[in-house]
């Protein structure tokens, strides 16, 4: 049975819809509020210039870009090092056979952060060359790598780069329904974040500073940013469990 857009929606949705209540106390503290502090409290990195060719301008915004990189860049790694930590707990919880409390999958992820960290690192680099060179190549390696942090769990104890090619097993010849779903994510998150991208930029500029509505736009970003890492993370979990239940 092929893997479908809408089996995979529906698969991903009936596990957020079961354990929505687990979903919330996890992913609050551990992947929205980091991201709503760092996108209300540091500087965001600098746009690159209008005109790219300009080499002074060019050579001005990298000046200024390490300046920006020396100070923020460390607060820019450390949400991002405990959403990556918030969501290897709440795949624990959903995934892992013995079905643990929240304290033993908060032990269990950090004993285990060194190798949920390296699956991210393994997972990020070519997804993010692919949307760096034409988006759909870098959600086509996300549609096939999309397991790797279930396997991580459930095939314990297999290692990053193991889990990384588990998913890439599982996923061949089943991954168009799984691209399509994480396309429809992608998009929707882009609706979502596109308005209030500008509406920050406009809310930071000089003489239009207005704080209440900003950090109501800068909540609504890391919100949907955290609803897009909570269904991808869904969506894995659905793939793997129809894929790996059929002895692939």
């Amino acid at each position: 049975m092929m893997l479908t857009l809408g089996r995979v929606l529906a698969d991903a949705w009936a596990i957020l819809r079961r354990e929505g209540d687990l979903v919330l106390r996890v992913a609050g503290p551990f992947i929205f509020l980091p991201a709503f502090a760092v996108q209300l409290l540091v500087a965001s990195p600098l746009a690159l210039p209008q005109t790219p060719r300009d080499q002074p301008a060019m050579q001005a915004w990298l000046e200024q870009l390490s300046l920006w990189g020396q100070a923020n860049a460390g607060w820019y790694l450390l949400a991002d090092l405990v959403g990556i930590y918030g969501v290897a707990v709440l795949a624990i919880l959903l995934v892992h056979p013995a079905r643990p409390d929240v304290k033993t999958a908060l032990v269990t992820a950090a004993r285990r952060f060194g190798r949920f960290l390296l699956a991210d690192l393994l997972v990020s680099i070519p997804i993010g060359l692919g949307l760096w060179l034409f988006v759909l190549p870098g959600l086509y390696m996300q549609a096939r790598l999309i397991a790797t942090v279930p396997a991580l769990i459930v095939e314990a104890p297999v290692g990053a780069a193991r889990a990384v090619g588990r998913s890439w097993r599982l996923t061949g010849g089943n991954w168009w329904g799984v691209l399509a779903a994480i396309v429809t994510l992608f998009l929707a998150q882009y609706l979502v974040l596109a308005p209030l991208i500008g509406a920050d930029e406009v809310l930071r500029s000089p003489g239009r500073q207005n704080p209440i509505i900003l950090a109501l736009a800068d909540a609504g970003m890391a919100l949907a940013a955290s609803a897009y890492h909570i269904g991808i993370l869904a969506i894995g979990l659905a793939v793997y469990r129809r894929l790996a239940s059929r002895g692939m």
